[in-house]
């Protein structure tokens, strides 16, 4: 049986990937209402967050587990290019970890504001990390057939690895580089402010700040992602940010609307939505570092594809059993596909 198919585009990867942002945006956006008003937010947070963080974790490993099974030539690239930024992303991990979990089991006897601060701050840096990363990998080298004028921002040896690294430097003073950069940081920020509202209904429902928000983001961000597409090697990049627009300006429109005020906000639907459209957004790239090579260059052998297939199988379907017991425990023990019925025991919206 071949599986040489399976390594095209890195379609499993990329469904990975897409799920693991997802969890960890979830998280992210909790970072303005931990923030913001702790006191005021923190029931609402941590019943999302509480059961979640541990998924949370778990995707990060699936994806590592991925990428050394369908791209093993991409592992000891990484490995050299991004150790300081891997380093940094797993020591945060751990601290982050650990201050969720003495700020669970502290309840009233020690403050847990600092400890959930800490926690919310080391996973925006996390997310911050690892889209530097990402980035630098897709349109960075010291050879772009994209736009051959623009300065070496990412150097890959693939014959001496010790010899690779990312100027980092270039990344923040190049007039393309850094522009991009900045533009898509601060829309993924407005976008986040957006989706944190709805996601855990800190906004009135008649409110038009989280719609506006995630405008300016999106216009931000489709013009900065189009820049990293082409320069990673897309052709039509267009055709597909039309669902993930779509879907990330319903979120908030949907919240406006009283009769699907409680959908827009109600958890598993919001993580089927995102994940989808981080997907799309992915689905396009299939060159790396400038558009100098294929990603299917650094494809593993065919028996670890085969073994990868098997084990996206038992991990798709351990993925859908941690996402119906985090849906119990969310809804205080029930299993319910109307989020109107299960919302009337919750706090209201604010009116």
């Amino acid at each position: 049986m071949s599986f040489s198919y399976l390594n095209a585009d890195g379609v499993f990867l990329k469904i990975v990937i897409a799920a693991m942002v997802t969890f960890l945006f979830s998280e992210f956006i909790a970072v303005f209402p931990i923030f913001s008003n702790y006191e005021k937010h923190k029931t609402v947070v941590l019943k999302h967050i509480v059961p979640i963080w541990e998924i949370t974790g778990t995707m990060i490993v699936f994806f590592v587990v991925e990428l050394e099974l369908i791209y093993s030539g991409l592992t000891p690239i990484a490995s050299y290019l991004f150790i300081p930024v891997i380093g940094t992303f797993v020591a945060l991990l751990i601290l982050r970890n650990v201050a969720i979990i003495y700020a669970e089991f502290i309840w009233k006897k020690v403050d847990s504001r600092p400890l959930m601060m800490f926690y919310s701050g080391a996973t925006f840096l996390m997310v911050i990390g690892f889209v530097t990363a990402v980035a630098a990998l897709l349109v960075g080298n010291s050879v772009s057939t994209a736009i051959p004028s623009l300065p070496p921002l990412l150097h890959l040896n693939t014959v001496n690895l010790s010899k690779s690294y990312v100027d980092y430097t270039a990344l923040l003073t190049s007039p393309v580089y850094s522009a991009v950069y900045w533009e898509f940081l601060f829309g993924t920020l407005f976008i986040a402010y957006g989706m944190s509202q709805v996601f855990y209904r800190l906004a009135k429902r008649t409110s038009w700040v989280p719609l506006l928000t995630i405008i300016f983001g999106l216009f931000l961000n489709v013009n900065a992602w189009n820049v990293v597409a082409t320069l990673a090697g897309a052709k039509s990049i267009g055709y597909y940010m039309i669902l993930p627009v779509i879907i990330t300006l319903a979120v908030p429109l949907l919240y406006m609307a009283k009769s699907t005020t409680n959908l827009a906000s109600y958890k598993p639907f919001w993580f089927v939505a995102v994940t989808i459209s981080v997907l799309f957004l992915e689905l396009p790239i299939t060159r790396i570092a400038g558009n100098a090579y294929s990603i299917n260059a650094f494809a593993s052998p065919n028996s670890m594809q085969a073994a990868n297939f098997w084990l996206s199988i038992i991990g798709g379907i351990l993925f859908v059993l941690l996402m119906i017991m985090y849906a119990f425990v969310y809804n205080s023990g029930k299993i319910s596909f109307n989020p109107e019925k299960i919302e009337k025991s919750k706090q209201e919206v604010p009116k």
